[in-house]
C-alpha cells in the first residue's frame, strides 16, 4: 500500500503540472454542455464505528478494537450540470469492502472478526464548483449514498460469527480538484463516508452481544474520468 500510495501520489503532480501548462486552455467549452459521462476508480480505508452495550462489561470480554482494511471500488459517473458552478452526479459502483473488529478476552487471548461485502452503491452528490482558473478548479461535493450488499459471502457468515445488515445508508462528502486536458477531464477526489444506519445483526453470540450498534465509515481516493 506504501509503493501503491507513492505511484498515485507521484501520478497525480505529474497530471496537474500538465493541466496548468499556461500556454493554452484546454476543452475551453467542457462545462457548457449539460450532460456528460465517466467512469471512476477508488481506494478506500474502511472499518465500523461501534457502540458497546451492557453485556461488554459482564462478560469475559476485556476490549474491541475497530481495525480499518483497504479495498477498493469501480463505477460509472453521470453528471448532470444545474449552473454554473452546480452539478448533481449520479455515480453508480461497486465497492469492495473489508472491515475488521478484535476482540481482547480476559484470558489473554484475542480474536478477530472480519466482515468481506461487495456493495452496489448509488451516490447522488451535490457538486459545488469553484471559477475555473485556466486548466484546472477545486470543488467540493456532498450527497447521500443508499448500499445494497450483493455476492455469495453474505450468505456464508454463521450464527456464531459477528454479522452485519445488508443495506447501509451513508452521508457522503468530500473535495477535488478538476484537471483538464486535451480529451478528457480527470478528478481526483477525497471523499468521506459516514453511515447513518446500525448494521449490526443481533446473533446470540459473545461478538454481537457486546455492542449495541455498528456504523461504517471509509475514506476514499477517487480517480475520476470524463
Amino acid at each position: 500500500m506504501k509503493y501503491i500510495t507513492l505511484f498515485i501520489f507521484s501520478f497525480l503532480l505529474v497530471l496537474k503540472s500538465q493541466a496548468q501548462d499556461p500556454r493554452w486552455t484546454n476543452l475551453p467549452n467542457y462545462d457548457d454542455k449539460i450532460l456528460h459521462y465517466g467512469f471512476t476508480i477508488g481506494l478506500n480505508a474502511s472499518g465500523f464505528k461501534e457502540q458497546v452495550s451492557k453485556s461488554y462489561f459482564n462478560d469475559t470480554l476485556k476490549g474491541s478494537t475497530p481495525i480499518y482494511t483497504p479495498g477498493f471500488s469501480l463505477g460509472f459517473i453521470v453528471n448532470v450540470r444545474l449552473h454554473e458552478h452546480f452539478d448533481l452526479r449520479f455515480l453508480p459502483t461497486v465497492g469492495f469492502y473489508s472491515r475488521s473488529i478484535k476482540y481482547d478476552f480476559m484470558n489473554s487471548l484475542s480474536k478477530t472478526e472480519t466482515i468481506e461485502s461487495t456493495f452496489i452503491e448509488l451516490p447522488l452528490l451535490l457538486k459545488y464548483k469553484s471559477q475555473r482558473r485556466k486548466n484546472s478548479r477545486m470543488y467540493m461535493i456532498g450527497g447521500l449514498k443508499p448500499s445494497i450488499e450483493a455476492g455469495a459471502k453474505k450468505n456464508q457468515r454463521l450464527p456464531s460469527d459477528l454479522r452485519t445488515t445488508g443495506f447501509d445508508l451513508c452521508f457522503d462528502y468530500g473535495f477535488g480538484f478538476d484537471l483538464y486536458f486535451a480529451l478528457f477531464k480527470f478528478s481526483p477526489e477525497i471523499r468521506f463516508s459516514q453511515g447513518m444506519l446500525n448494521l449490526l445483526n443481533n446473533d446470540p453470540n459473545i461478538y454481537s452481544s457486546s455492542l449495541s450498534k455498528l456504523t461504517s465509515h471509509t475514506i476514499s481516493l477517487y480517480l475520476n474520468f470524463e
